[in-house]
């Protein structure tokens, strides 16, 4: 019975709350209707604010009250996690009143929206691009701002997710054996991220691969593509001296010289031969 009655206030009050809302709705009044999207706003009533700002705010241009409301409206969309309106409203505020006590925090949270939108590195980084370039262009613009640590930390937790993304397609390339890819991607990876924890084995992984592209290459390219893999073996010795991968690349690094002298054997195979060079132009035309 108890239960029947708590169930039945409370259908009531949801219906009152209804009829209270959409009376307001039906107001001709944009002033009567933006003072109740603020009430609504303070209660974090965001759908009810949302209805009733987007309804009046063309009608609030150019009032003091159109300021606010547009910030609030872009706040209401980040409160309820819809980012991507988020932070297309927070950067329309901004580029509408670039001088409003909410311009900093508004150029802030339209970077943390895009921020919150970067997805897993499995997929397309271009968010991740866009709310690095955001929130840098926030810390150039307010280079005395209390959330630099904060912003600077995010930048450093969107560049490892980018690095994380790199590794992984130089990877991809690598274990389908698209050799000439591979190495290009795995080139960029170790020019764009030479402080990263993956570079010994990017180093390593540049090395191998070069081998095997030449190893499986058309004859004449062979001699020029073992060579630059010994470049790559020079490079990452010189780097890595103590590399775990280093006898594994020293057995591909004489198998790259083995192969360069059998290929000199193949073009030249008199010189190879002692018992042809030892012969006399008329020794070999006395031949039959």
């Amino acid at each position: 019975m108890k239960k029947a009655f708590l169930v039945w206030v409370v259908l009531l009050l949801t219906f009152s709350a209804c009829s209270k809302f959409n009376k307001i709705r039906k107001s001709k009044d944009p002033l009567e209707k933006y003072q109740a999207a603020i009430n609504y706003y303070e209660k974090k009533e965001y759908n009810n604010t949302l209805i009733l700002l987007e309804e009046i705010e063309p009608l609030l241009r150019g009032k003091k009250e159109g300021e606010k409301a547009q910030f609030v409206v872009a706040n209401c969309y980040y409160k309820l996690k819809q980012y991507e309106m988020a932070s297309y409203n927070f950067k329309r505020f901004y580029e509408t009143y670039p001088r409003s006590e909410w311009a900093e925090e508004s150029l802030y949270l339209h970077a943390y929206s895009l921020y919150n939108q970067s997805p897993e590195s499995e997929l397309d980084q271009t968010p991740t691009l866009s709310a690095i370039q955001s929130i840098q262009s926030y810390l150039n613009s307010y280079p005395q701002s209390k959330r630099i640590e904060e912003a600077n930390g995010i930048i450093k937790e969107l560049r490892s997710k980018l690095e994380l993304k790199a590794y992984q397609n130089a990877l991809l390339f690598y274990n389908t054996q698209n050799y000439k890819a591979a190495i290009q991607s795995l080139a960029n990876f170790e020019k764009d991220y030479s402080d990263s924890d993956f570079i010994e084995e990017v180093s390593y992984k540049k090395f191998e691969t070069s081998y095997n592209l030449a190893r499986q290459s058309i004859i004449s390219k062979k001699t020029a593509r073992f060579n630059e893999a010994i470049a790559f073996y020079e490079e990452y010795k010189y780097k890595y001296p103590n590399s775990k991968y280093l006898k594994d690349a020293q057995n591909l690094y004489e198998s790259c010289l083995k192969q360069i002298e059998e290929i000199k054997k193949l073009e030249n195979p008199n010189k190879s031969n002692p018992e042809n060079q030892s012969r006399t132009p008329n020794s070999q035309g006395n031949e039959k």
